[in-house]
């Protein structure tokens, strides 16, 4: 009865053990389980077997690192973080430099794919809110034709997506894309709206014709624009457009057409002008010479040959300035200069004068011609040159002036004392005896005193005397303008006969006559022969004498 009492005991002690340890089991396995459950829940594991998103605002590392995270250590000092991720990331993706670039700089978002071993991974990056950059790394499945994308990258790509879209087809530039056969793949709105009207408001569809291809002569190839014109059914005129055509991966081709309408306007026009002011210049006596900013010959008239003599073909042949001044000087149709030296400083001064506007000169050629040679500049750094031959004009310029010479000599030579005034009192001429008589410097009298200040000199030089307010009104034409004669005495005792007469021009010639005391008839020097304006000086002299008397 006791054993059986001991083993009854022994079996009830096992049983107890075994429940005891079947209960710690349960109890141990049902607290693993959710750790584990939230572990994975989180996105924690180990390796690159995990998404995992980084965040940086200026740099700067916000969001936190995993312990086990393969690409920052947990410890990594945050603001070195975003150059270290960097430098880890590079090795997976041959885009990554250049879509990180495209990142921080103009906000597009990016998503590439990379490899590590020959597991399969992304790289995505955007911009968020707040300026937040954020990097994401994951895990990509390439089976089945799926990828694993996180959800907040592939919504930025989309959203980016249809902006481009709208961008596209809010311009006015219509653009397509060509298959390596010729086909239309894609076109944006202003493209479908040509189609349209050409089709006269008939919908466009598919397959799109291509529009431009029957008026342009080449198709444009990668940096080259072609020109082409399409006939618009509700326009008279034409509608230009420049096209241009680039080059895209899978032998694929995007062209792009410019309006051009204003362009062909403006070079119409501009050519309109030319013709214009060609057949002007053509007419012009005065030979013209337009430079470019190179200094290369662009605009000629046939006057510029004729004077010259450079030659038509010569001139045709846009030689630079340096050469057309060298074929001048070997025409002889410029000053020879006196050596190599001073030629040189006289193209560089001829330049640089046209450059400022202020170039003018008059070249003596050795066969006794004139050109009067001027420099203007011209718009975008272009110089004009105007060559006019003023031979006859300095042939008589000359003349005139010997002629004025003579007839001053001619003056010179008379006794009396003479000056001209014109009606408001201005001298404009003198004779070398006036000079002498009133003791005028002869720079002072180059410079032509006026009347009032004459009549001071004369009257400071004289005894007390009327005639100077007569003289006034005579040259101011006040009075009569009849010839007359006064008696004057300077004060040193000489007499002079003071003469006033009328000129053309409305000037006046006053002379004074120094008087021989022994002389009765102060105009006894003019000869015994009487004229008309003697006997009337005589007759206004005896009515002088009398009112005085």
């Amino acid at each position: 009865m006791d054993n059986a009492t001991t083993l009854i005991f022994i079996a009830i002690t096992f049983a107890t053990a075994a429940l005891a340890v079947l209960l710690t089991t349960r109890l141990l396995s049902n607290r693993t389980a959710p750790s584990m459950a939230s572990a994975q829940a989180s996105g924690r594991g180990s390796g690159t077997d995990v998404l995992r998103r980084y965040q940086f605002r200026e740099g700067y590392l916000l969001s936190d690192v995993d312990m086990d995270d393969a690409f920052l250590e947990a410890g990594v000092d945050r603001t070195v973080a975003f150059r270290r991720l960097v430098s880890a990331l590079t090795p997976l993706s041959p885009e990554l430099t250049k879509r990180l670039a495209g990142l921080r700089d103009r906000g597009d978002a990016f998503l590439v794919d990379g490899r590590i071993g020959s597991d399969p991974v992304f790289i995505a990056g955007r911009i968020e809110e707040e300026d937040v950059l954020t990097l994401s790394v994951g895990p990509a499945g390439d089976g089945a034709g799926r990828q694993t994308v996180e959800t907040a990258t592939l919504n930025a790509l989309q959203t980016e997506l249809l902006d481009l879209r709208a961008a596209l087809d809010c311009g006015v530039v219509p653009m397509w894309r060509e298959d390596d056969q010729g086909h239309v793949t894609w076109a944006n709105a202003p493209y479908f709206e040509l189609v349209e009207r050409l089709r006269g408001g008939q919908a466009a569809g598919w397959p799109l014709p291509r529009i431009f291809a029957a008026g342009l002569d080449q198709i444009p190839t990668e940096g080259t624009i072609s020109r082409c014109k399409l006939e618009m059914p509700d326009r008279d005129e034409p509608t230009w457009y420049e096209v241009s055509r680039d080059h895209l991966p899978g032998g694929l081709s995007l062209f792009t057409a410019q309006p051009a309408d204003r362009l062909v306007r403006a070079e119409t026009g501009l050519r309109e002008f030319l013709q214009t002011t060609t057949k002007t210049f053509a007419a012009l006596p005065v030979g013209l010479a337009v430079f470019d900013r190179k200094r290369q010959l662009v605009t000629f008239n046939p006057a510029l040959v004729a004077l010259t003599q450079a030659g038509a073909q010569f001139l045709s042949q846009r030689p630079d300035l340096r050469s057309f001044l060298d074929q001048l000087r070997e025409k002889k149709r410029m000053p020879e200069p006196r050596d190599y030296l001073s030629w040189r400083n006289e193209i560089a001064q001829l330049e640089e004068g046209a450059e400022n506007g202020t170039y003018r000169q008059l070249w003596e050629l050795p066969e006794g011609k004139t050109f009067r040679v001027m420099g203007r500049p011209h718009p975008d750094g272009a110089i004009a040159f105007m060559f006019e031959d003023i031979s006859a004009e300095v042939s008589l310029t000359r003349q005139f002036r010997a002629d004025l010479e003579m007839f001053q000599a001619v003056l010179d030579a008379v006794p009396a004392a003479i000056a001209v005034f014109q009606a408001d009192g201005a001298m404009i001429g003198a004779n070398e005896g006036y000079g002498q008589l009133w003791g005028q410097d002869p720079q002072v009298l180059a410079q032509m005193p006026h009347l009032s200040q004459a009549c001071t000199d004369w009257a400071e030089g004289c005894k007390p005397s009327q005639v100077w307010s007569e003289i006034r009104q005579f040259v101011g034409h006040e009075v009569d303008r009849a010839p007359w004669v006064q008696e004057i005495e300077t004060k040193d005792g000489l007499r002079l006969a003071v003469r006033m007469a009328a000129t053309r021009g409305r000037a006046t010639v006053i002379q004074f006559l120094p008087l021989d005391v022994s002389l009765s008839d102060p105009l006894a020097d003019f000869g015994a022969a009487a004229t008309p304006l003697l006997d009337a000086a005589r007759a206004h002299m005896d009515e002088g004498a009398k009112r005085h008397a």
